[in-house]
């Protein structure tokens, strides 16, 4: 197997030894951008929040990840924010053109993402963007800023990080291995300084006294770069932009996301006689755990939805209820472009000396992915807690019935307390018996399927029931923000299909931005358990851990992790910052021989 390897790593180091040769070819000094920030001033405002990111590299090959984790920081007292509860992280490059935009949940003021640079990503300089929604109302300069340098070697044009030099150069090494411990009250001690392969270490956290440590933190575990990187700000360097001179943005007014993700509309009547305020509006996410949210417009016809629910699902339904519903259209506006153009970039040069390094690490990179399979992050569950809307008193497996060709008909036959009638225009409804001891009354079931809330339930009534896997019957009144129901019906198809198919003139559907989901990275390990399968996988990784949440629980905490095949000298970066807002960095190398 290992033949087979050596074979295949032969053949993509042609590739790559031609796109390393073409670096050589033409030499340029890329200009330097330059920027005067807007300035405004405007009185203070409560509630203001800093971000702080704490990231893995600022030096990334494609074919590599970039992992982060973003805190979001009261600017008074730098103690951990509950105030936003959605982050953006964003990657920009000097042209101002973003390459990724990542929308990321907050719990408690933190939250996690990571990005596989791809080989479309060109070679050159990069800002590292975090803001909250609420930190959009002072600009910019308000967010938080590092500079990244990305290599890609895989593409002709390295004209934006090639430095001019004639004369043969010694590579310059990063200066992160000269830094310590920057905290006088924690420290940390490895269980040896000089590692073999494949060895195993032990990094143990000491903290005196304990309880002044309790916060939140982030650990990288990563080989030092021998091609000169741009500067990590730590959490104790790191000075959060002054906001105290800036205006607040009057004209777009951005609201916070105190409760979770915002997303906003209006609705515009085709009569412009026509009222716009109090008209009930849904908003419809399918999936396995779906979510129904209900709201009503302002006197400017104006609706919002708070998300605080997790979700997987990149599309949405948004429709206006009762009968009014085709008298409006529904617009969702995009979001405000952010102008990027005045930022400046710290400037990452390499050398035709550096080719050899840049080939070598490109291959290890490549094998890395090629074993991608055998070495797999996972992601963490959504919560899974059950709305009302969700909950249900009994439910049908129709493969335990005889099955029957319409809903009407298996309604008829199966379901209990359910029934089909006409209104005073002929129009069917169905309609549910209440729990016993409850009055009746002439209100309407919450009518579902695959979590599509389902106004004409003559859309329902005759759909073919042999597609339907279950349905759900709750007896009991269903209220959704002061919005009653008499009990709730709700069919899952077998496919899951149903939002693909489903067209109204009066339903909107919405492309979702969503947040990412949370990972669980895998770490490495050898021990005999593993022996067997490890000894036939070729180990290269630069990244030997990433951990974005460790707490310190204890006077003195362990963390293990173990050394891959590649030689060299690793730093080892702890960030966070305790629980009475004192920032903490931790900074230790070693080597692998």
């Amino acid at each position: 197997m290992r033949r087979i390897i050596e074979m295949d790593i032969m053949m993509k180091t042609i590739n790559i030894w031609i796109a390393c040769s073409l670096l050589l070819i033409s030499i340029n000094m890329s200009g330097q951008i330059t920027s005067s920030g807007i300035e405004r001033t405007a009185p203070k405002n409560a509630n203001k929040e800093n971000v702080y990111i704490h990231y893995n590299t600022s030096l990334l090959f494609a074919g590599e990840h970039l992992h982060y984790k973003i805190y979001s920081l009261k600017s008074k007292t730098n103690t951990l924010s509950t105030f936003s509860k959605i982050g953006y992280v964003e990657l920009v490059g000097e042209n101002s053109s973003v390459v990724f935009r990542h929308k990321i949940r907050l719990k408690n003021g933190i939250g996690q993402g990571e990005f596989f640079i791809p080989v479309t990503v060109p070679s050159g300089n990069y800002k590292l963007i975090g803001y909250t929604q609420w930190m959009k109302n002072y600009g910019v300069d308000s967010f938080f800023q590092s500079d990244i340098g990305i290599i890609n070697p895989f593409q002709n044009n390295q004209e934006s990080i090639l430095e001019h030099s004639p004369k043969s150069e010694k590579i310059s090494f990063d200066n992160t291995e000269k830094e310590a411990n920057r905290n006088n009250l924690i420290s940390a001690t490895l269980n040896k300084r000089i590692f073999k392969k494949r060895d195993k270490g032990v990094l143990t956290i000491g903290t005196s006294p304990k309880n002044e440590f309790d916060g939140d933190y982030s650990i990288s575990i990563r080989r030092i770069d021998s091609i000169r990187r741009p500067l990590m700000p730590s959490a104790i360097d790191y000075t959060a932009p002054s906001t105290e001179n800036t205006s607040f943005d009057e004209k777009h007014g951005y609201l916070p996301e105190l409760r979770g993700e915002l997303i906003s509309g209006k609705i515009v009547p085709k009569d412009p006689n026509s009222s716009l305020e109090e008209e009930e509006i849904a908003l419809s996410i399918p999936g396995k755990h779906f979510i129904l949210k209900l709201t009503r417009t302002n006197t400017d016809g104006e609706f919002y939805f708070n998300l605080n629910q997790e979700y997987n699902s990149d599309d949405a339904f948004v429709q206006v209820l009762g009968e009014n519903r085709g008298k409006y259209e529904i617009q969702i506006p995009d979001k405000p472009f952010i102008n990027y153009e005045n930022l400046k970039f710290d400037k990452m040069t390499i050398t035709p000396e550096m080719a050899h390094l840049i080939l070598k690490r490109s291959v290890y990179n490549q094998v890395e992915n090629a074993f991608i399979e055998v070495k797999p992050d996972s992601i963490e569950q959504i919560d899974t807690v059950s709305p009302i809307y969700r909950q249900y008193s009994i439910t049908y497996d129709l493969d335990d019935y005889t099955r029957f060709s319409t809903i009407r008909e298996t309604a008829s036959e199966i379901l209990e307390h359910v029934w089909v009638r006409k209104d005073k225009n002929g129009e069917e409804l169905f309609q549910i018996r209440g729990e016993e001891n409850v009055a009746e009354s002439n209100l309407l079931p919450l009518v579902l399927i695959d979590g599509i809330l389902i106004q004409q339930h003559s859309d329902v009534i005759d759909f073919d029931a042999r597609k339907i896997r279950r349905i759900h019957i709750s007896r009991e009144e269903c209220v959704i923000n002061a919005i009653v129901y008499k009990g709730i019906i709700a069919l899952e198809t077998i496919q899951g299909d149903f939002p693909q198919k489903f067209e109204r003139e009066y339903v909107s559907n919405l492309k979702l931005f969503s947040p990412l989901p949370k990972k669980k990275y895998f770490n490495q390990e050898y021990n005999h358990a593993t022996k067997s399968t490890s000894d036939q996988i070729p180990d290269f990784r630069q990244q030997l851990l990433w951990q974005p949440k460790l707490i310190l629980d204890d006077d003195k905490t362990n963390i293990e992790f173990y050394t891959s095949d590649v030689a060299g000298k690793y730093e080892i970066y702890l960030e966070g910052f305790t629980n009475t807002g004192n920032p903490i960095s931790v900074k230790e190398v070693f080597e692998v021989k």
